[in-house]
């Protein structure tokens, strides 16, 4: 999140910016949009966790994820994926409890952040690292994911994916709205961020094309599996129509709403972590 003073700048420099120099609008929109803001950041309610494993996962040529494992070997694997602008340190709390229920927990750093280093974070390459992830460390018992991260496990899915269950915590299901609602926050132009979605659909064309048509298309996935949702009812940053909205595609689907755990602390709540791991013990029963 930005300071007041940088909020102040950027809006400023939008309402100057989108009259004379459009162009340049769209290019510094697409940057703020996709370059995430101090990944490494402390959260004060982190459990403290054994050291793990570090992995080295290859991804593209010259990019490789930078993941995490603990447990024992042979012990069945839940796959977290973090959200933006953070890592999966943000998830310590499910990482904590799933190794107390002898589970094997891996993670990763996203691209552009943490350990993980690259000059492109969109959402094509996010779900491209998912699928890598769980194709180096082989099938799982369930993948936990928050928030952007959600999203990339949703368009991942469109391929399949290597799991038995979904857990999604605050997820994004609609990455259009989300740039409209950022757009509004910054008093960035509606036609700039419609340029914006544009230009970077452009920029990785090929890597988008895989998963559909346009932003909204790669979110149309019939990936079925037992599905966990939690959303706050008055989660600020993603509104929990979100959530209401995945659960509209995918009947399967269960939301648990809780009320006052916004965005972040509902990743450290107690009842959601327990509710979370009790979920992924329980037998799955698969209703079609």
């Amino acid at each position: 999140m930005h300071n007041t003073l940088q909020l102040l700048l950027i809006r400023f420099y939008f309402t100057i910016v989108s009259r004379l120099f459009p162009s340049l609008a769209v290019v510094s929109a697409h940057k703020l949009f996709h370059y995430p803001i101090n990944t490494n950041r402390k959260n004060h309610h982190e459990k403290k966790l054994p050291q793990a494993k570090h992995i080295t996962i290859p991804l593209y040529k010259n990019i490789s994820l930078q993941g995490y494992k603990w447990g024992k070997e042979t012990d069945p694997i839940v796959l977290l994926v973090h959200g933006w602008s953070t890592t999966g340190r943000s998830m310590s709390h499910f990482t904590d409890l799933l190794l107390k229920n002898n589970y094997q927990v891996v993670t990763y750093d996203a691209l552009r952040h943490g350990r993980t280093k690259a000059k492109l974070s969109d959402l094509a390459n996010w779900a491209d690292s998912v699928q890598t992830v769980l194709k180096h460390i082989g099938g799982v018992e369930c993948i936990i994911a928050h928030s952007f991260g959600c999203a990339a496990v949703t368009v991942a899915s469109k391929h399949a994916l290597l799991t038995n269950k979904l857990i999604f915590i605050a997820p994004i299901h609609n990455v259009v709205s989300v740039a409209n609602n950022f757009a509004r926050h910054l008093h960035i132009p509606p036609k700039i961020v419609k340029s914006m979605l544009s230009y970077t659909w452009k920029q990785n064309k090929k890597g988008f094309e895989k998963y559909g048509k346009d932003l909204e298309d790669i979110f149309d996935s019939t990936f079925h599996v037992p599905t966990l949702l939690f959303h706050d009812r008055h989660d600020r940053e993603i509104g929990i129509e979100h959530s209401h909205a995945l659960c509209q595609k995918w009947k399967w689907a269960k939301l648990i709403q809780t009320t006052g755990l916004g965005h972040r602390t509902i990743l450290d709540n107690k009842m959601v972590v327990e509710k979370a791991v009790e979920f992924i013990k329980t037998p799955s029963i698969h209703i079609h």
